[in-house]
């Protein structure tokens, strides 16, 4: 079943000039633009909220933040879904996790998950996966393959941004609030080595800004 409603597909030359919005003193010159203001997100996080409980229905419902990117992400996901939701007799249940993916050629193998005491929690489940950006897709598809390794009942994706790349492999992105062109972007909870997670907006870091953190680990 394909998304319920239109995608929010945020066009290559869409750029707003920093100047017009509030950018933190710390991070002067290290963004070029801001592609997706806070508002626009809130919005349409409101819709997708709408549109995943339009097609998962009442069911009981676990939601699993892949931390740290998808954290701001997945706290308006829930307070929106939790609106939607408000008439369901299933409460949703939520979880934390950390995924470290083994560094190697295979798409197709399994990812350590950090965080969830055991796995079996989620047997027999519904999950969402909240995710923040999928590119490559090898990571997401590793998680998604352990969760049905560990026997979820059925298993969906909502990620905040989906970027225009070519995948290494195809992934399911069953809800995605923007789609947007192969730029570096950091904000809303997207970071370059651990900075730029606490920017509202979504933004395009500038030249000078990525070789300034680039040696920062």
């Amino acid at each position: 079943q394909t998304m319920a409603s239109a995608q929010a597909v945020i066009p290559d030359d869409f750029e707003m000039p920093t100047e017009a919005f509030d950018i933190p003193q710390s991070y002067t010159g290290d963004l070029s633009a801001v592609v997706i203001p806070e508002g626009m997100i809130k919005d349409r996080v409101r819709r997708l909220s709408h549109d995943i409980h339009s097609q998962i229905g009442s069911e009981p419902l676990a939601l699993l933040c892949v931390l740290k990117g998808s954290y701001k992400f997945f706290t308006a996901l829930v307070d929106e879904l939790t609106s939607a939701r408000f008439d369901c007799p299933h409460p949703m249940t939520v979880d934390f996790i950390r995924c470290r993916s083994y560094e190697d050629t295979q798409s197709t193998g399994n990812v350590e998950i950090i965080g969830l005491s055991n796995l079996t929690e989620l047997k027999g489940k519904n999950v969402l996966v909240v995710d923040d950006i999928v590119d490559t897709g090898r990571t997401l598809y590793r998680l998604l393959n352990t969760l049905k390794e560990t026997g979820v009942r059925r298993s969906w994706t909502a990620l905040l941004v989906s970027k225009r790349v070519p995948r290494s492999i195809d992934v399911a992105e069953d809800f995605v609030a923007f789609q947007i062109p192969d730029k570096f972007i950091v904000g809303y909870g997207l970071d370059y080595n651990q900075r730029f997670r606490d920017l509202r907006h979504i933004c395009v870091m500038s030249k000078s800004g990525i070789e300034k953190y680039k040696n920062l680990e």
